[in-house]
C-alpha cells in the first residue's frame, strides 16, 4: 500500500455525535472548559472582594516571563540514551519522513514487538486438519481491508487474528456504543467513512515506522522520539489489537510488567450493574473516536518526546540534612492543570502502570487527560511499570478534546484546538509527568516515615529538571496527587510536593479542584511555616516527630501539630557551636558521634535553653567562689604578725557551706529541664572521675615521697607529740566508724588548731613561709580538710596500716 492511498484533507463530519445537548455545547466550545475537572462539589459563587486563590499571583510564578519562555528540555539530538526515529533536521512543512530509510525488524526483548514483523507468526488449523504458521500481518490486512460495516463485523475481524481469545474477549461496550449512544445515520457515518481512514492508517505501519522502536525499561533512563504521525498509526494498530504478546494475562509472561496497549479491555468494559460507570466508558470513546477524525483529516506534523527518568535511592536527596526553604506557591480552588497551569510542569496523577483504567472503567485525573490527549497512550506500548524513583515525563503533545464533569459524570464536550505554540524540535510546549503514588488500605500508614520519603523521592524524581535549562525551569502544576482511590491526605501531600519542588529549584502552582476549604488550610499552614522559617529539613523532622507520637496515643490533627511544633526553635538557635564544642570536650567519656546526635535529636524551649545557661554560669562562679576561700585561707596562714586561729565555729561554716553548695549545685544540675539531663550529667560525671583521678594521684605520689629522701630538699618533719595527737585522733576515727559526716568534719576540724600551729610556726628560728611547705609531703592532710564530704571512715580492722601514712585510714564515698 502506498503513502498515497490515504488522505487527510477532508472536513469533519459535523454529524458524529451530534445530539441536541452536545451540538449546544460546541457551539460555546472555546468558553466553557472551566469546569473541566469539577469533582462535584458545590462552591458558592465568589464575591469580588474575595479572590479564588492565595499565595503569589501567577505572573511572580512565572518570573515575569511570557507563559511559554520556559525551556522544558533540550532540542532533540540523537545519542544512544535517545533514540529518534525520524529524520533531522525537521521539514519546513508537513510530517517528518522516518528514520532509517529502510526496514529494520529487530524481534526481541528489548524491542517492541511489531505486528508486522516477519517473525510475528500465527498458528492456523488447515482444512486437513493440520496446523502450520502464517504471517499474522498477512491474516491482519486480510481482515481489516473487507467491507466493515458494523461493530459485529469490526469484532469478527479482530478475533480472526487473535482466535485464542475468542472465548474470552467480549465486546459488550463497543456494541452498546453503535446500538444505544448513536444513532443509525451517526453509525453509518463511522462504518463508511471514519473505519476505512482508520484502517488505512493501522497498515501504514511498517512504511510510517522504519526503525525499532526501543522499550523503555526499569532502572533505566532513555528517550524517544516520535512524530505525531507515527503514534497516531500506532494507536490505530492498538484501537484493532494487532499487538503481539500483549494480551495475556499470565503474571510470568513477558509483557506482565507493562500496562495494555491493545484496546479490547475497553471494547469489553462494560457492565449492566455499574451502569454509572458505563456511562464514562461511552464518553471515553467518544473522544477517541474523535481523535481518530482528526488525524485522519489532516495528517499532525508534530514531534512527541517521551522519557523516562530514573535516579537511584543511594542518590536521592538526603530529606533529613537538606535546608531548603520552601518554594513560591500559588494555589487556587478555581481552573485546571491543563488549562491554566499551559506552560508549566503539568503533574500526571498517575498509576505504575501509566495510563491507569484508560482502557478500562477508570475515569479520573489520569484516565481523562489520556483520553482528551490520546498520544499519552503510546507510553503504554514503551513504558515498564515505574518503580520507586522512577518517573515519566512527555513532551509535545496535544490535546483534542474537550470535557466537563470527573468519574461518573464525565463528559466529551466537543472539539479542541490547541493553540500550543512548539519548540525547536518540533514538540508543542506541554510537558507532562507521571508520577504514581502509593496506594494505602489504611490511610494513617501514610504518615509512616518510609512511605513520606518515598513519595518524595518519587515527586523529586518527576520535578527535577535537566541541568541544559535547570536556570529557566518552569513552575510545577498539581493538585491533589494520589488523594482519590489512593486514600492520600491531601494536606500531607501538598507538603511533600512543596518539599521536593524546593530541593529540584521550581515554583509550584496547586489546583484544589474546587475544595475552598483546603485552600484556605494550606495557604494558611504555608504562611505560618515562611513565616517561622521553616525548611525541608525541620518538615521532616516534624513528619517523623508526628509519626512516633501518633502510634504512641491518639493521632491529633496533622496540621495542628506542626503548628505547635513549628513553634519551637531548635537548640541550634540559642547555643552557638562553641557550647556544644566545648561540651564534647568535656564529655571524653562518650562517644562524640553519640553527643552530636543526642544535640540534634533533643528539642527544647525557650525557657528549658535559658535554664541551661544559668546552670553553666552559677556553677563556674560557684568554682571561682571556693577557689578565692581557698586562696584568702592559705594567704591568712602565710601573715607574719597573724597568730591568731580561727574560731572553730568559723571552720566549720566554711565548711559546712562548702558542702552544701555542692549539694545544691548537684540538685539543681539534676533538677534542670529533661532535655539538659544527659549533657549537665555527662559534665558532672567527668568532673567527678577527674578529682577521684587526681586524689589517687594525689595519694600515691604522697606514698612515694614518703619512702623516698632528697638530700636536697629537707622534710621538715614534725614534733612528735604532734605526731602522735593526729594518730589518736585518726585512731578515734576508726573506732567510731558509725558516725555521720558532720561528726567526722568535727573530730578532723579540733585537731586544726594543732595542724595550724604546725603549718604556722614562728620565723624567729629563721624558717620559711607556709607556702614553701606546701610540699608533697604534707598534701595529704590538705586532702582530708578539703575532700572531707567525700570521706568515710573505715573499719577498725584496717588500723593497722593508719600508722605509716594517715591517707589509707578513710576511704571516697
Amino acid at each position: 500500500m502506498s503513502e498515497s492511498e490515504i488522505t487527510f484533507d477532508e472536513e469533519l463530519s459535523a454529524d458524529l455525535f451530534s445530539d441536541v445537548e452536545l451540538s449546544t455545547s460546541v457551539n460555546n466550545a472555546v468558553n466553557s472548559d472551566s469546569s473541566s475537572m469539577s469533582t462535584g462539589i458545590n462552591e458558592p459563587e465568589p464575591s469580588d472582594d474575595i479572590p479564588e486563590w492565595k499565595g503569589m499571583s501567577m505572573s511572580e510564578i512565572r518570573k515575569g516571563l511570557d507563559i511559554y519562555e520556559h525551556q522544558e528540555h533540550p532540542p532533540i539530538v540523537v545519542s544512544p540514551r535517545h533514540t529518534v526515529l525520524f529524520m533531522l533536521p525537521l521539514p519546513a512543512r508537513g510530517p517528518p519522513k522516518p528514520y532509517p530509510s529502510y526496514q529494520t525488524d529487530k524481534w526481541s526483548q528489548g524491542y517492541v514487538r511489531m505486528p508486522h514483523s516477519a517473525h510475528s507468526l500465527y498458528p492456523i488449523e488447515q482444512k486437513n486438519g493440520s496446523r502450520c504458521c502464517r504471517n499474522r500481518w498477512e491474516m491482519i490486512q486480510e481482515a481489516l481491508l473487507r467491507s466493515i460495516l458494523s461493530s459485529q463485523q469490526l469484532e469478527e475481524a479482530i478475533l480472526s487474528y487473535n482466535q485464542i481469545y475468542a472465548q474470552r474477549w467480549n465486546f459488550m461496550a463497543l456494541h452498546y456504543f453503535f446500538s444505544e449512544i448513536l444513532d443509525e445515520e451517526e453509525t453509518t457515518i463511522f462504518f463508511e467513512t471514519l473505519m476505512p481512514k482508520i484502517v488505512q492508517l493501522a497498515l501504514q505501519l511498517p512504511m510510517l515506522l522504519t526503525g525499532a522502536v526501543p522499550l523503555l525499561k526499569r532502572h533505566t533512563n532513555g528517550c524517544i522520539s516520535l512524530s505525531q504521525l507515527q503514534v497516531a498509526s500506532l494507536l490505530a494498530n492498538a484501537f484493532f489489537c494487532t499487538f503481539p504478546r500483549r494480551n495475556s494475562s499470565n503474571p510470568q509472561s513477558e509483557y506482565a510488567s507493562y500496562p495494555h496497549i491493545n484496546f479490547n479491555r475497553l471494547f469489553a468494559a462494560y457492565s449492566e450493574e455499574r451502569h454509572n460507570r458505563c456511562t464514562a466508558v461511552m464518553e471515553k470513546i467518544k473522544c477517541l473516536f474523535h481523535y481518530f477524525r482528526r488525524v485522519t483529516s489532516k495528517a499532525p506534523e508534530g514531534i512527541i518526546t517521551i522519557e523516562r527518568r530514573y535516579i537511584p535511592l543511594e542518590d536521592c536527596p538526603k530529606w533529613q540534612s537538606l535546608d531548603k526553604k520552601l518554594p513560591v506557591l500559588h494555589i487556587t480552588s478555581k481552573g485546571t492543570i491543563e488549562n491554566e497551569g499551559a506552560g508549566l510542569l503539568q503533574v500526571d496523577f498517575a498509576n505504575k502502570y501509566v495510563g491507569g483504567g484508560v482502557l478500562g472503567l477508570g475515569c479520573v485525573q489520569e484516565e481523562i487527560r489520556f483520553v482528551i490527549c490520546p498520544e499519552l497512550m503510546v507510553t503504554m506500548l514503551v513504558t515498564e511499570e515505574l518503580d520507586d524513583t522512577e518517573a515519566l515525563v512527555v513532551s509535545g503533545i496535544e490535546r483534542y478534546s474537550k470535557y466537563e464533569g470527573y468519574s461518573s459524570t464525565f463528559k466529551w464536550k466537543g472539539d479542541f484546538v490547541d493553540e500550543t505554540p512548539k519548540d525547536s524540535s518540533g514538540r508543542r510546549m506541554t510537558s507532562i509527568v507521571a508520577i504514581d503514588a502509593l496506594y494505602f488500605k489504611q490511610s494513617s500508614l501514610q504518615f509512616n516515615i518510609n512511605n513520606v520519603t518515598r513519595e518524595l523521592n518519587k515527586a523529586y524524581v518527576g520535578f527535577v529538571g535537566s541541568d541544559v535549562n535547570k536556570d529557566n525551569l518552569s513552575a510545577i502544576a498539581t493538585g491533589n496527587w494520589g488523594c482519590g482511590a489512593f486514600h492520600g491526605n491531601p494536606k500531607l501531600k501538598v507538603l511533600i510536593q512543596l518539599m521536593a519542588a524546593a530541593v529540584a529549584g521550581r515554583s509550584m502552582v496547586y489546583f484544589t479542584f474546587g475544595d475552598t476549604n483546603l485552600r484556605d488550610e494550606v495557604a494558611t499552614m504555608y504562611a505560618h511555616l515562611m513565616q517561622h522559617d521553616i525548611d525541608t529539613a525541620r518538615i521532616y523532622s516534624m513528619l517523623s516527630e508526628y509519626h512516633r507520637e501518633s502510634t504512641l496515643s491518639a493521632r491529633s490533627d496533622f496540621y495542628r501539630f506542626l503548628y505547635n511544633r513549628s513553634k519551637m526553635k531548635s537548640l541550634s538557635k540559642y547555643f552557638p557551636t562553641k557550647i556544644e564544642n566545648s561540651t564534647a570536650k568535656i564529655s571524653t567519656g562518650y562517644p562524640k558521634d553519640t553527643l552530636l546526635k543526642s544535640n540534634k535529636d533533643s528539642a527544647m524551649s525557650n525557657k528549658a535553653a535559658e535554664n541551661k545557661r544559668y546552670l553553666y554560669s552559677r556553677v563556674k562562679e560557684e568554682e571561682k567562689a571556693e577557689e578565692e576561700k581557698i586562696l584568702n585561707w592559705l594567704a591568712s596562714c602565710d601573715s607574719d604578725n597573724d597568730d591568731t586561729v580561727k574560731p572553730e565555729t568559723e571552720t566549720k561554716s566554711l565548711y559546712n557551706e562548702k558542702t552544701k553548695d555542692n549539694v545544691e549545685r548537684a540538685n539543681n544540675l539534676r533538677n534542670g529541664d529533661s532535655c539538659e539531663n544527659h549533657s549537665v550529667d555527662n559534665v558532672l560525671d567527668a568532673t567527678n572521675e577527674k578529682r577521684l583521678a587526681g586524689k589517687d594521684k594525689i595519694l600515691d605520689s604522697f606514698k612515694v615521697n614518703m619512702n623516698s629522701s632528697n638530700p636536697k630538699e629537707p622534710i621538715i618533719q614534725p614534733p612528735q607529740d604532734t605526731s602522735k595527737k593526729i594518730k589518736s585522733e585518726l585512731s578515734l576515727l576508726r573506732d567510731t566508724a558509725e558516725l555521720r559526716d558532720n561528726e567526722s568534719l568535727k573530730i578532723m576540724a579540733d585537731c586544726l588548731p594543732e595542724l595550724r600551729s604546725l603549718r604556722s610556726p614562728s620565723r624567729k628560728n629563721g624558717q620559711r613561709k607556709i607556702s614553701e611547705f606546701f610540699q608533697p609531703e604534707f598534701q595529704w592532710i590538705i586532702l582530708i580538710v578539703m575532700f572531707s564530704p567525700l570521706f568515710t571512715p573505715i573499719s577498725s580492722d584496717s588500723s593497722s596500716n593508719g600508722g605509716n601514712s594517715g591517707g589509707s585510714s578513710v576511704l571516697l564515698k
